[in-house]
C-alpha cells in the first residue's frame, strides 16, 4: 500500500496537588466575599458623594439675590424654613445678568456646552435669607415652592443613610449566601451516581444485535431482579456483580441499560472517575453513599462505568495504602462482600476494556462472580447490526449489506453505527434521496482509511509508480489460493495513502496457518517488486509494506513457533498496547546469540516472501502492465472489472491459473 510517511509523537505528564485541610474553607470563597464587599462599597460611596465635586451652583447674598430677583433673573426658587426667621433657598437663575450688576460669582460662571436649549443660560443658586414683607412680596410673583423642613431630614436619609443600609444589606445577604454554599460545596462525600428510571431507558434487549451469547449470559440477572424470590427458594444465590469486558465500542454501557430496562428496576449510573477526589477519603464515602441509597431502593442495579479508573491493582506500585484511589478500591470491595454479606438485592454492573489492569479481589466469587465478554462481532453479527442502524436512514433498493459486513472485519457496534450515519451524509451531500451502495463503499473506506483527496496535485510519474505499486499487490493476491481475495484497486490518495488495495475476507477468520501469513508477505511486496521490475527503481512509498512485512515475520519467528531451525518457542512478548510500558520478564529475555538467531530467521523470511514475489510478479509481467495502464485511465477499479480485464473467469479461482502456468 502507497504512503505518507508520518511519525507522530506525544508526552503527558499528570501531577496531583496536595490535598488542602478538610476543614478549610474553599480557596474561591474569601476572594468572592473580598470581590463583593469592595463593589457594594463603591457603589454606596457614589451614593454617598455625589453631591461633592465640581459643580454650577453659584452662593448668593441676601443682596445679591434680592436685586436678580427684582431684576427677574431668578427662575425658581424652593424655600425652605430653617427657623423662625431664617430660610434656605435654591433654584435657578438667568446668567445674563446686567453689565453694571457687581455679582461675581454670576459673571464668573461658564455656560454648561453639555446643556441644550435654555438651559444653557441658567445656572443653580444657593441662599440663605432672612423673612422681611418685602423679600415675601417678591416671591409671591415667582414660581416659588414652600416646603416644611422635614424635606431636609428626607433627603439626609435618602442621600446619606439609605445607601450604608443597602451596602450593610446586600453584604450580609451575600455572606449568608456564600456560607450556604460553602456548606453545600464541602458536602464533598455525597454519591454523584444519576438514578435513571427503567421507563426513561427504553432500551430492550431486542435493540442489541451481534451479541446473543452475552445477552444469554446476563439474561439470569435480569430474571433475579424481576423475580428474586424464584432463586431464594431454591437456595441459589445470584452474582453480586458482573463485569463487561469488550473493546470500545462493543455495547457494554447499552447492555447494561438494557438489563435495568427488561427488569423494570432503578438504574445507577456512575463513572469510575467520579469516586476519585483531590481530597483524601471522598471516594470511599460516595461509595458508602452510593450503596446505601441504592439499598433503598432494592431491587436495583449499579452500573459503574470505566471501573479501571478506580479499581486498578494495588500492587501495581500506585502510592502507599493512605493512597485515595486503595481507600476508594477497599471501600468498593466492603461494600460488596464484607461484613455486611446478606442479600441485599443490590447488583453491580461495571464496565473496562482493560481488565488485565483490575485489582484480584475485585474479580474474585462474591464480588465480580462473572465476567461477560462483548465480542467484536462477526459477520453474522455485523449484519445484524447494519439491519438495525440501517433501519434509521433511507437506503437504495439495490444496497448488499452483505457486502459491507464481509468487507468490515475488526468493527466494533460503534463503527458499525459511524458507517452507516456516513453513508447517509454522503448521499445528502450528493443530493440523493437514499444511500446506494457507493455510499456504502465510500464510508466504509473514509472510516477505515480516510477521506479521498483527489484535490491533491500528483506528477504522471508518481501516478505511474503508485499504479505499478498497486498493480503488483493486486496480481498476487489474485493468483494466489492463500491470499485475501481483492475487492477493489485504486490510485486516488485517501488519508496517508497514495493508493490502496483493498480485500475481503470469505468468511471471519481467527486463526492463520503458516501458508497464508507467508502468501499475505508475498502479496505485501508485491508493490515493491513491481516498482523494482517495471520502473527499475525503488521509492519511500513501501514504508508501510516493510513494517507490516517485519513485524508478521517476527510474530512467526518469536510468538507463533513457525520457524524449523528455532522451533514452537516463545522468544519476545508483543502486548497489544504498545503505549503501556511493560517490563520484559525473565522468561521473555533472551541471550545476545538467540537473539542474532531470531533476527536471521526474521530474514530468511523476509526474503523468501521477497523471493516469491519476484516470482510471481515475473511470470504474470504482462497482467501486472495492462493493470496498471487500466487504473492509470480508470483510478478505481472492482475485482470484476479486473478478472474481465485479465481474462479471468469469475467462477474460477485465479490461482488455478497459476499453477496452471507454472
Amino acid at each position: 500500500m502507497q504512503e505518507d510517511q508520518k511519525n507522530p509523537q506525544g508526552n503527558e505528564e499528570k501531577n496531583q496537588p496536595p490535598a488542602p485541610r478538610r476543614n478549610a474553607p474553599p480557596p474561591g470563597a474569601s476572594r468572592a466575599m473580598l470581590v463583593w464587599l469592595v463593589l457594594f462599597i463603591g457603589i454606596g460611596a457614589l451614593f454617598f458623594f455625589k453631591g461633592y465635586g465640581p459643580s454650577r451652583t453659584v452662593a448668593l447674598t441676601q443682596s445679591e439675590f434680592e436685586y436678580l430677583l427684582k431684576n427677574k433673573k431668578i427662575v425658581t426658587a424652593v424655600v425652605v424654613n430653617d427657623g423662625e426667621r431664617v430660610m434656605s433657598v435654591t433654584g435657578k437663575l438667568k446668567l445674563d445678568i446686567p453689565a453694571d450688576a457687581n455679582i461675581p460669582a454670576v459673571k464668573n460662571i461658564e455656560k454648561d456646552p453639555k446643556a441644550t436649549g435654555g438651559d444653557k443660560e441658567l445656572a443653580n443658586y444657593e441662599t440663605k435669607l432672612l423673612f422681611s414683607e418685602s423679600l415675601t412680596s417678591a416671591l409671591a410673583n415667582t414660581q416659588v415652592k414652600v416646603e416644611s423642613n422635614n424635606s431636609g431630614w428626607w433627603n439626609f436619609f435618602m442621600v446619606g443613610l439609605l445607601p450604608v443600609l443597602l451596602l450593610i444589606g446586600a453584604i450580609y445577604f451575600f455572606s449568608s449566601r456564600q456560607m450556604k454554599s460553602m456548606g453545600k460545596g464541602m458536602d464533598f462525600g455525597k454519591s454523584k451516581a444519576r438514578v435513571i428510571q427503567p421507563e426513561d431507558l427504553n432500551i430492550r434487549f431486542a435493540d442489541i444485535a451481534g451479541a446473543d451469547e452475552a445477552k444469554e449470559e446476563i439474561q439470569e440477572i435480569v430474571e433475579y431482579l424481576k423475580d428474586p424470590l424464584k432463586f431464594q427458594l431454591v437456595g441459589g444465590k445470584i452474582p453480586k456483580g458482573c463485569l463487561l469486558v469488550g473493546e470500545p465500542g462493543t455495547g457494554k454501557t447499552l447492555m447494561a441499560k438494557a438489563v435495568a430496562c427488561e427488569a423494570g428496576v432503578p438504574f445507577f449510573a456512575i463513572s469510575g472517575s467520579d469516586f476519585v477526589e483531590m481530597f483524601v477519603g471522598v471516594g470511599a464515602s460516595r461509595v458508602r453513599d452510593m450503596f446505601e441509597q441504592a439499598r433503598k431502593n432494592t431491587p436495583c442495579l449499579i452500573f459503574i462505568d470505566e471501573i479501571d479508573a478506580v479499581g486498578r491493582s494495588r500492587f501495581s506500585g500506585w502510592g502507599g495504602g493512605h493512597d485515595e484511589r486503595e481507600q476508594t478500591l477497599n471501600a468498593m470491595l466492603v461494600e460488596m462482600d464484607g461484613l455486611e454479606n446478606s442479600q441485599s438485592g443490590v447488583i453491580v454492573l461495571a464496565a473496562t476494556n482493560r481488565p488485565d489492569v483490575l485489582d484480584p479481589a475485585l474479580l474474585r466469587p462474591g464480588r465480580f462472580d462473572r465476567q461477560v465478554v462483548m465480542d467484536l462481532p462477526d459477520i453474522v453479527g455485523r449484519r445484524k447490526i447494519l439491519d438495525v442502524h440501517v433501519s434509521k436512514i433511507k437506503v437504495a433498493a439495490g444496497v448488499d449489506l452483505d457486502i459491507v459486513a464481509r468487507t468490515t472485519p475488526g468493527f466494533s457496534g460503534a463503527e458499525l453505527a459511524n458507517l452507516c450515519n456516513e453513508a447517509a451524509l454522503l448521499a445528502a451531500r450528493n443530493n440523493r434521496e437514499a444511500a446506494t451502495q457507493s455510499d456504502f463503499e465510500e464510508a466504509r473506506d473514509k472510516v477505515c482509511y480516510g477521506r479521498e483527496r483527489r484535490s491533491k496535485k500528483m506528477t504522471e510519474r508518481e501516478r505511474k509508480l503508485t499504479a505499478y505499486h498497486e498493480a503488483g499487490h493486486a496480481v498476487i493476491a489474485l493468483f494466489n489460493d492463500y491470499c485475501i481475495p481483492v475487492h477493489k484497486v485504486t490510485i486516488i490518495p485517501r488519508g496517508s495513502y497514495l493508493g490502496a488495495t483493498f480485500t475481503m475476507p470469505k468468511e471471519d477468520v481467527y486463526s492463520r496457518s503458516k501458508l497464508e501469513l507467508e502468501a499475505e508477505m508475498s502479496m505485501t511486496m508485491g508493490g515493491r517488486v513491481a516498482e523494482e521490475v517495471f520502473l527499475g527503481d525503488v521509492t519511500t512509498g513501501a514504508v508501510g509494506d516493510i513494517n507490516q512485512l517485519t513485524y508478521t515475520a517476527r510474530r512467526m519467528v518469536s510468538i507463533y513457533g513457525m520457524s524449523e531451525k528455532l522451533g514452537p518457542m516463545k522468544y519476545a512478548d508483543y502486548r497489544s498496547y504498545q503505549h503501556v510500558r511493560i517490563d520484559a520478564s525473565p522468561e521473555d529475555a533472551c541471550s545476545p546469540e538467540t537473539a542474532r538467531e531470531v533476527d536471521l530467521e526474521v530474514r530468511h523470511l523476509v526474503d523468501a516472501a521477497l523471493n516469491e514475489a519476484r516470482r510471481v510478479i515475473k511470470l504474470h509481467h504482462d497482467d501486472v502492465d495492462k493493470l496498471a495502464k487500466a487504473l492509470l485511465e480508470h483510478e478505481t477499479m472492482s475485482v470484476d472489472e479486473i478478472k474481465n480485464l485479465l481474462g479471468i473467469k469469475q467462477d474460477e479461482p485465479a490461482a488455478q491459473s497459476t499453477e496452471t502456468q507454472s
